[in-house]
């Protein structure tokens, strides 16, 4: 199958951008085909990656500190910027204390296995990130998957494992944004019933903190939450601050400080480098300034313009407007070929299939940065509709192709 994808160039995976990944790129795929145009794959919601400071930053501290931390938190690997970041972003997400991590997949699965042991309790949305999953996974074989959003389930589950134990933990996983469908749970419900039954709920903030709300407190903002005494928030630096850094905050210090000696992709892994962290911690005061507020509110425009147009033409757009966009295509064939028109069309665009959604199901997801001109999204309305009919008419000819015997000439 894979050798057939290749021979028709549907092998889309491992794109490069020979520059740099703006709301204006250039690349090619492993087929050596060459596309420049707007950039809707890049994670970069606020075009932080683009701005003068963050590059002037990073130079100054590599002249400063050069780049490599050289060593693990608990060895000799800390750094002023590291521990800057730490107290901000801690002070940002309304926390006590936060623990970081040198990339956002590595706080998802240290927070699960630094805190959750084999005679603990996970109760997890089955769409929760995979790191989530594969950390709940090595920890414990007490593992309970909800159906998407299903928060009543959640928390009928949790009464019905503290009915039977009484001492043991319970730590409910969810999203306050997902990245493949765009919507998020009732965090204040969730929040409450946990605290009811002696449960922690971790809440992975990847894709919207920094980038959603007036501050930018994502979910916990927009929806009112304000009691975080039994919340975990999981934060990712590769969405809004434009770099490589993971973090977990908790109110409760004694949690942070328990994870610092038993969560080993802390406890085993140099630290973000200091050019990384300077780049996050002026990022971060970005977010918090007036810029920060201008920047969201130009990339939710960008999604509420979109969405409203790609509606209009007939496309179905998937949860409530963020940086994030989900175009429902359909079959698996037919959105492979769309994002194949669509690279030959100079628009860059993923696509996702099953086995990441359910199959029937696949999908363009577009990252909208704040960089994006209306120009950008008009071209993409124009080259989708012109593309997605193509796939369309392809795949009619390749399943009579098929029918007939006939080797298919895509």
């Amino acid at each position: 199958m894979l050798d057939i994808q290749k021979k028709y160039q549907l092998w889309l995976y491992f794109k490069t951008a020979v520059t740099a990944g703006h709301a204006v790129s250039k690349g090619h795929d492993v087929h050596g085909n060459y596309f420049e145009g707007p950039n809707f794959a890049t994670q970069d919601y606020l075009s932080l990656a683009a701005d003068e400071s963050t590059k002037e930053e990073a130079i100054r501290t590599i002249k400063e500190f050069g780049i490599h931390s050289g060593g693990a938190a608990l060895a000799y690997g800390t750094h002023p910027y590291y521990l800057d970041f730490q107290k901000e972003m801690a002070d940002y997400m309304g926390v006590s204390s936060v623990i970081i991590y040198s990339a956002g997949w590595m706080a998802g699965y240290g927070v699960m296995r630094g805190l959750v042991r084999d005679y603990d309790h996970i109760v997890m949305d089955r769409l929760a990130h995979n790191c989530l999953q594969e950390g709940a996974k090595a920890s414990t074989k007490n593992v309970y998957i909800t159906q998407h959003l299903d928060d009543k389930a959640m928390m009928n589950k949790v009464k019905e494992i503290r009915e039977k134990d009484k001492n043991n933990a319970i730590i409910v996983v969810s999203e306050s944004l997902y990245s493949m469908d765009s919507d998020t749970h009732d965090l204040v419900y969730l929040q409450k019933e946990c605290k009811k039954y002696n449960a922690y709920l971790i809440i992975d903030m990847a894709h919207d903190l920094g980038g959603v709300g007036e501050v930018g407190r994502g979910a916990l903002e927009t929806q009112g939450v304000t009691d975080l005494s039994n919340v975990l928030i999981v934060g990712s630096g590769s969405k809004v601050l434009s770099t490589n850094i993971g973090f977990v905050g908790c109110d409760d210090p004694k949690v942070i400080e328990y994870m610092r000696y038993f969560s080993p992709p802390y406890m085993y892994c140099n630290v973000v480098a200091p050019p990384q962290c300077a780049a996050a911690l002026n990022n971060l005061r970005i977010i918090k300034s007036p810029k920060g507020l201008e920047l969201r509110k130009k990339v939710m425009d960008n999604s509420i313009y979109l969405r409203d147009r790609l509606k209009k033409m007939g496309f179905k757009c998937l949860g409530s407007p963020s940086p994030i966009v989900i175009v429902i295509i359909g079959d698996e064939l037919t959105c492979r070929l769309t994002s194949r028109f669509m690279l030959n069309n100079n628009v860059i665009v993923n696509g996702i299939e099953y086995p990441i959604v359910p199959f029937g199901q696949a999908r363009l997801r577009l990252q909208l940065q704040a960089q994006h001109s209306k120009e950008n999204l008009d071209t993409f309305c124009e080259k989708l509709e012109m593309c997605f009919n193509q796939a369309k008419e392809m795949k009619t000819k390749v399943q009579e192709m098929v029918k007939m015997g006939v080797q298919p000439k895509l």
